[in-house]
């Protein structure tokens, strides 16, 4: 899997007023829930490791 494009990210975010992860954390609260087991297929492999902050904080660091 290739990594995801920062930057790509944080303009679509910029579009909703989301510049940091507190306001990310904001409107992540405010959402309604979403329905997406149509769209994914079921995990191959262990991902209880992943933590939602770990993928969070990731969007709002420095990348080379």
């Amino acid at each position: 899997m290739s990594q995801p494009n920062i930057e790509k990210i944080m303009k679509a975010l910029a579009k909703y007023n989301i510049h940091n992860a507190e306001e990310l954390n904001e409107a992540m609260k405010k959402m309604k829930p979403l329905d997406i087991t149509c769209m994914v297929s079921p995990p191959r492999g262990d991902i209880s490791k992943i933590k939602i902050e770990e993928v969070r904080n990731s969007l709002f660091t420095e990348h080379p």
